[in-house]
């Protein structure tokens, strides 16, 4: 984005500026200590994917930016990195176990964003990691309040299974 580059993996995410690309700095980097790690990026807002139910016991709970993580939780974690060097944790949407509605815990395997700009959000397609998740779930999260983000619902594939990564085609 610009002249930033934006890695996630199972412990977090960095921040490299590649304004100069043989010479690249590291501007930042946020732990988050869960499964996956993919991330997708919209101008400040910066969503990475969870995808196994979170673990840990008392200390060794896992958490991300120094927040807790609770136990069986999975999904998108969303962060305002409006300041580079110093990435919040604003938000998360869950996709964990949903009883009520019959649905396992699916988490975020993968997750493609389309930008939305003319309604205030970016819609963020969100792949599972397949088993019993034949599905894309939608989540919304609004441009001027990305902590506000929530599901939306989730799409069938028609093939059943699960999906791995999702291309968008824009105009």
């Amino acid at each position: 984005w610009g002249k930033y580059a934006f890695q996630g993996h199972y412990t977090g995410f960095r921040i490299v500026n590649i304004a100069a690309p043989a010479k690249p700095k590291q501007v930042s980097f946020t732990e988050c200590f869960g499964n996956q790690g993919d991330v997708v990026v919209w101008g400040d807002i910066l969503v990475r994917s969870w995808n196994s139910p979170a673990t840990g016991t008392g200390s060794s709970q896992l958490s991300c930016d120094g927040e807790p993580v609770p136990l069986g939780w999975e999904g998108l974690h969303i962060f305002d990195i409006s300041d580079k060097t110093n990435p919040v944790l604003v938000g998360d949407v869950e996709l964990s176990a949903r009883p009520e509605a019959d649905m396992p815990g699916c988490g975020s395997h993968t997750a493609t964003l389309v930008p939305d700009v003319e309604n205030g959000r970016v819609l963020v397609y969100n792949q599972t990691s397949g088993g019993p998740c034949p599905f894309i779930s939608i989540i919304e999260i609004p441009l001027d309040a990305p902590e506000d983000a929530k599901w939306l619902r989730d799409e069938p594939l028609e093939e059943g299974g699960a999906c791995h990564d999702s291309s968008v085609i824009l105009g």
